[in-house]
């Protein structure tokens, strides 16, 4: 008798799939919606795991799309420049759909610009990216104009990427009592300093996180009508919870919150695809091979699984396309303009700065 699981291929099986295949030889991913090329202006953003899908991808010979380049003075005056490379933009971590919407929206004059700093040994610090500019400010003038600039060099990013990647990471995070916006890390932990009056806490719900990653999708949509965008989830447990329960009940409500978010959007639109690294490397079906001893670091035989199985997916064969870098400021960049007047200020702040 025939039934609608009658003529499903051993993919939708679990003991045809997954019970008789090595781990390592499975392949979690079905037919791709689109591909993407080595040519590509590919942007990452999200959870420390969207570093390595930045690093692979350039290894595999896609060019790193840099949207915000190190100024030439501090070049010229040795400052640092490797936080440059983390990021399409130097926006560092982010972890929430909401604070990557919240950059948006800032990039494109839809919401205030985010002006919270913090003073710490002399150096001043945008608290929306502690840790993304590790050597911080000489002044308070100059940590605006440098978020002015980074901002500009966001809508640059989000305006002329051909394809955007986004890791989200947590549920949990930390908000500004009176301004509403969403800090990448509780103050205090990194830069700043704690006020329980100001910095408060909350744990996204799916609702929540489902309306935000829809709400982004639809914006860098709704500005670059050709991007495609892939969504991860990071399969790194959380280092802590301030919620009442313990860790690892807390990790497992986050991802799974995380998941069904990115399940429910990701069917919606043609230009959206998902790819299960979270899968490939926290399923129990893995036996936990990926895992370092702590069992929360992904082990790097793990990184290169989920990274060969995305570029083995996604990326399209050589098609001829030479292998080049993509300009950090394409010739047809709608924000070039605005960025070079807000580079003009940072170099008049940083001249004028004291060293």
């Amino acid at each position: 008798m025939m039934h609608p699981y009658s003529n499903l291929p051993d993919r939708n099986f679990w003991n045809r799939f997954v019970a008789k295949t090595p781990w390592r030889d499975l392949q979690l991913c079905g037919t791709p919606k689109f591909m993407i090329r080595r040519s590509d202006r590919i942007a990452t953003a999200g959870s420390c795991f969207a570093q390595h899908i930045a690093r692979y991808l350039n290894h595999a010979g896609c060019g790193r799309y840099l949207a915000e380049q190190p100024h030439p003075l501090a070049v010229a005056h040795g400052g640092e420049t490797a936080s440059y490379e983390l990021f399409t933009a130097r926006y560092g971590n982010i972890y929430t759909a909401r604070q990557a919407l919240e950059l948006f929206r800032q990039a494109f004059g839809q919401m205030p610009v985010i002006d919270d700093y913090a003073e710490h040994d002399g150096r001043w610090y945008d608290l929306m990216r502690p840790n993304a500019v590790p050597d911080g400010f000489a002044t308070r003038d100059e940590a605006r104009h440098d978020r002015r600039f980074h901002l500009a060099c966001v809508r640059t990013m989000f305006t002329t990427a051909e394809v955007f990647v986004f890791t989200l990471g947590l549920t949990e995070s930390w908000y500004h009592a009176a301004g509403g916006h969403t800090y990448p890390a509780c103050p205090g932990t990194a830069k700043g300093v704690f006020d329980p009056a100001i910095h408060l806490f909350r744990n996204l719900t799916c609702a929540e996180v489902e309306s935000d990653l829809d709400a982004l999708v639809q914006a860098v949509r709704g500005v670059n009508l050709a991007v495609k965008i892939i969504l991860t989830v990071s399969p790194v447990p959380l280092v802590a919870t301030y919620t009442n329960d313990n860790v690892l009940v807390a990790s497992s409500y986050s991802k799974s919150v995380l998941r069904a978010a990115v399940g429910a959007v990701e069917p919606r639109y043609d230009y959206v695809q998902y790819f299960p690294s979270y899968e490939i490397i926290s399923h129990a079906a893995s036996f936990g091979q990926y895992l370092a001893s702590d069992l929360r670091d992904v082990a790097q035989r793990g990184v290169e699984h989920v990274m060969g199985s995305l570029i083995a997916t996604l990326l399209s064969p050589d098609d001829g396309t030479a292998v080049a870098a993509a300009p950090a400021q394409p010739a047809f960049d709608p924000a070039a303009d605005t960025a070079r007047f807000i580079q003009a200020e940072c170099e008049e702040i940083y001249n004028e700065a004291p060293r």
